[in-house]
């Protein structure tokens, strides 16, 4: 009786100990035959590989594969993959051999690795010869024509190709200004040589080195879905605008404010809304109270809701008042950022024990930057003061004073003067000198009969208006003046009335105008011509 063959025995039952490498991999059995993986694995992955046993593993092992070559990890896209993709297909197209796909020939690696090259020669030849080859076509056009001739040529046994390739084909990474490389290929035993062998196995290897740019990555990264990131975006926008609104209003504070924007429109409130030079938006709201209501300067709070059209907050402040004075009263001013619309206005001033010492709710209409020459309403002040430590981005600050508006209207025939501003967008503009040409005019009419007036203006100096180096949206020029410094019955008999500027723009051809009413109080004036600016 024959012996048995232990050495063959122990070896069978090893066998069938052992697991067969990606015995279970259906999806994945030949994708370490692919392109990516004999191209871009490097030693670790090649070892990684040999562990993964499923395809379920094996889909997790590419996703993480693709992951380490993403030049920017945390978008979903990969851009690396889709011309890594993009290239194999092209190649598959053009350079197949026999049986083997043209993504694994030697044309293919150069083509996928380096890129597709300027030019190629090729030639079909009936001897192993390698006769000068001669010049190509570009690719672009012809290249497909050129690779796929290896049917042409009766009787050939091998074709000849030359890939050129100059300094805007080649990569950064390859260090190098030029490169040629020449194919020998034989259809009949589907091989393929290439006489710089050598020059590309470095290139190749340098290009799988280079695509690893995450080769840390443990994890495949989660992206979050298109639903995902425009909740987070809507949820950004709206913590930003609910932190421009400003800080929640104390329950006090609150509902005293809702209570006067329940009631009728009044009081010393004056809200104005302009666009800016940036095209942002904002309102200002200036608040007035008397000076025998106010015992103690230091402790007045202010306190402001401003509230869209559809009852939510816009804006909201509760804070020290930091007021002023002007004449006998007291004033303090803020400037909100808004965008446009219409809003109503609610505020009022604190005492230190939060007794309301004044208050008012007025509507207020925000109207976008104009695309074209346009005005904004127009803002008429009891008084306009030179204030210490003014700046041109302060609320109610024009041509250097700050502007006093109650913005009810009404101006005292004893006290009170008539200022105005008014805010002039995309004058025309001399192309040649870079100045205006504007002409503004002023009429005060009663609203109910008698003939109106026009106030005398002086000559309209051009201005000048430089070239915009921070490419702003739009040019803007506040217009402002004063009519009567005090004493309006000294001029107006008492009554309602309505001033209209309008402004012609002599370049533009066109002309803007704005109306704004006022009532005098008090008794019948002496009779005086208006004041001359």
């Amino acid at each position: 009786m024959k012996k048995p063959d232990w050495k063959l025995i122990v070896a069978g039952l090893l066998a069938l100990a052992w697991p067969v490498l990606g015995a279970d991999l259906v999806k994945f059995k030949e994708w370490d035959r692919s392109p990516e993986f004999v191209y871009l694995a490097m030693d670790a992955d090649k070892k990684e590989w040999k562990t993964v046993k499923t395809d379920e593993e094996a889909e997790k092992f590419v996703a993480l594969f693709w992951a380490r070559r993403d030049p920017d990890i945390k978008t979903p896209a990969n851009e690396f993959k889709d011309r890594f993709d993009a290239l194999v297909a092209k190649a598959d197209e053009l350079f197949k051999l026999g049986r083997l796909r043209g993504a694994l020939t030697e044309r293919g690696r150069a083509f996928i690795l380096i890129g597709p090259p300027r030019t190629v020669g090729s030639r079909p030849v009936q001897n192993a010869g390698t006769a000068g080859l001669p010049g190509g076509s570009k690719v672009g056009t012809a290249i497909a024509d050129q690779m796929q001739i290896d049917s042409a040529g009766p009787g050939a046994i091998a074709y000849l190709y030359e890939f050129n390739y100059e300094a805007d084909q080649l990569p950064a990474w390859t260090e190098i200004k030029f490169l040629k490389l020449h194919f020998r290929t034989e259809p009949s035993s589907s091989s393929e040589t290439l006489q710089e062998s050598s020059q590309l196995k470095k290139l190749s290897a340098k290009a799988a080195q280079v695509a690893l740019v995450n080769a840390a990555l443990k994890e495949l990264p989660v992206y979050k879905t298109k639903e995902q990131v425009e909740a987070e975006m809507k949820a950004a926008f709206e913590a930003a605008a609910e932190k421009e609104r400003g800080p929640d209003l104390s329950a006090a504070a609150r509902q005293m404010l809702e209570g006067v924007l329940a009631k009728a429109a009044g009081g010393p409130v004056a809200p104005f809304g302009l666009a800016y030079r940036d095209g942002a938006t904002r309102l200002m709201i200036q608040i007035h109270a008397g000076a025998d209501a106010v015992k103690n300067p230091a402790e007045v709070k202010l306190v402001v809701l401003v509230k869209a059209k559809d009852g939510k907050d816009a804006a909201r402040r509760e804070e020290a008042a930091n007021i002023a004075k002007a004449r006998d009263e007291f004033f303090c001013d803020r400037i909100l950022p808004i965008v446009p619309g219409d809003y109503e206005v609610a505020a009022a001033l604190l005492d230190g024990a939060g007794a309301v010492l004044s208050s008012g709710h007025r509507p207020v209409s925000i109207p976008p930057l104009p695309a074209d020459l346009g005005m904004s309403s127009v803002l008429l002040g009891y008084t306009d003061l030179e204030m210490p430590g003014l700046k041109p981005e302060d609320p109610f600050v024009f041509a250097q004073r700050k502007f006093v508006s109650r913005g009810d209207g009404k101006l005292d025939s004893k006290k009170d003067g008539l200022s105005y501003v008014v805010r002039l967008y995309n004058p025309g503009i001399d192309p040649v000198t870079r100045k205006t040409g504007l002409k503004r005019t002023i009429r005060v009419k009663p609203k109910t009969g008698g003939s109106g007036v026009d106030v005398p203006l002086p000559p309209e100096e051009p201005m000048v208006i430089p070239e915009s180096k921070e490419g702003a949206a739009a040019y803007v020029i506040d217009l402002a003046g004063n009519i009567v410094d005090a004493k309006l019955g000294d001029y107006f008999r008492p009554g309602d009335y309505e001033l209209r500027l309008k402004v012609t723009d002599e370049i533009a051809k066109k002309t803007v105008e704005a109306v704004a009413p006022f009532t005098v109080v008090g008794p019948p004036p002496t009779e005086k011509a208006p004041k001359k600016k």
